[in-house]
């Protein structure tokens, strides 16, 4: 860096120079950035197949990684076998339009179920929000339903399900309730429930067999992660464990209980967002460093992140509807962040680079960066384009 600063601008620092100005300044001047370009997105929505039945579709999830144990008391980590200190990026977007409503980094010892309810203010009447078991909470669905919003989500091992029978809530019966299906070769089951010990909320429980091959790789690794705990495996958990399990409020009439678990699939799409974080711009490659500047460091790697997220998400909608394609995510950050020293360039040429640039992205992404389908699996595109009623 103060090689570049001398031989680009002319200005003599040393590495130590650039080391200092690492600092809450620094830190909180990227922060503003990152403020500025949330504040400032564009709004093209992806409106196909079932996704034009809600305002917005809501996914959230974090991602932890470890840091040096010295950060400890700054960022504290889980301790055990993981490293003392860790952060956590907690990250929701809408699928439709890309818009990201939640962007922070937390200790990693933070739990996702305290975050569940930090961004429902946000929540609108008509939008769907799909979440894994970690920011399971019944009270963030009852305030959706209240908001006249949507929920989809896997059930809690640990949530007591009633069913109204002969006008009294009896507990589910899992086990009988598998060997019914088996028996009758039901492939998927849809009912109206109550979860809850004390405060029963109403949902909707869609229920799949699963076959022999994943409950015996589920019975394994519980039983690896019970054996470290010291914990012991109930009949009920065994018996769940031969479902998936999902709920939603979502009305039958607006989607069939069998869309339901593909439809929970495009959950995934933020996985791959964080797979493309770490492995194109190594979020989580970081060497030892102060505390200061590892947030500014992380910030600026954010930024990168959005700014170019904002390029796709533009294209994505745009050559949609001009080509009826979508776009490869992976591919397109690979070949930003390739060609970031590129962007660095026309920046010095103000709106005119930036046209420049949006010219030969749009160029770029029209030719080489499609989104593939895979042989025997359920894609995005062909998740949005279910045919849900």
């Amino acid at each position: 860096m103060a090689i570049e600063t001398k031989s680009r601008h002319g200005i003599d620092i040393s590495k130590q120079g650039i080391d200092q100005r690492f600092n809450d300044g620094a830190w909180k001047y990227i922060q503003s950035l990152i403020s500025e370009v949330l504040s400032s997105q564009i709004s093209r929505s992806l409106d196909v197949g079932w996704l034009q039945f809600f305002e917005r579709v809501i996914i959230k999830d974090s991602s932890k990684f470890d840091l040096n144990a010295r950060l400890k008391d700054k960022l504290p980590g889980f301790g055990g076998n993981a490293s003392e200190a860790g952060a956590c990026v907690q990250y929701e977007f809408d699928i439709k339009t890309g818009h990201v409503n939640d962007l922070a980094i937390t200790p990693a010892n933070w739990s996702d179920s305290k975050n569940a309810l930090s961004t429902i203010d946000a929540v609108k009447k008509g939008d769907l929000t799909i979440r894994d078991l970690g920011y399971f909470t019944t009270k963030f669905f009852q305030e959706l339903q209240k908001k006249e919003a949507y929920f989809l989500s896997r059930l809690n091992a640990q949530i007591i399900v009633y069913q109204k029978k002969e006008g009294e809530l009896r507990e589910l019966d899992f086990g009988s309730l598998y060997q019914t299906m088996i028996k009758g070769n039901i492939k998927s089951l849809d009912m109206d429930v109550f979860m809850g010990r004390d405060n029963k909320f109403p949902v909707r429980l869609i229920m799949e067999p699963v076959s022999e091959g994943v409950f015996n790789r589920r019975m394994k690794n519980i039983a690896e992660y019970n054996k470290k705990k010291g914990h012991q495996m109930s009949q009920n958990y065994r018996d769940r464990s031969r479902f998936n399990l999902f709920i939603t409020n979502i009305p039958p009439a607006n989607m069939q209980g069998k869309a339901i678990a593909k439809i929970y699939k495009v959950r995934w799409q933020i996985e791959l967002i964080f797979k493309v974080w770490k492995s194109i711009f190594g979020l989580d490659n970081l060497t030892p460093m102060r505390y200061e500047r590892l947030m500014a460091t992380l910030n600026a790697r954010l930024l990168i992140v959005l700014v170019n997220w904002e390029t796709i998400i533009v294209h994505r909608v745009y050559l949609y509807k001009k080509e009826g394609q979508l776009l490869s995510i992976n591919k397109c950050f690979k070949t930003l962040k390739d060609n970031s020293y590129q962007l660095r360039c026309l920046l010095k040429s103000g709106s005119k680079g930036i046209e420049q640039w949006m010219r030969w992205t749009t160029r770029i992404f029209e030719s080489k960066h499609w989104l593939e389908r895979k042989k025997n699996k359920l894609g995005f595109e062909e998740i949005i384009n279910l045919n849900v009623l």
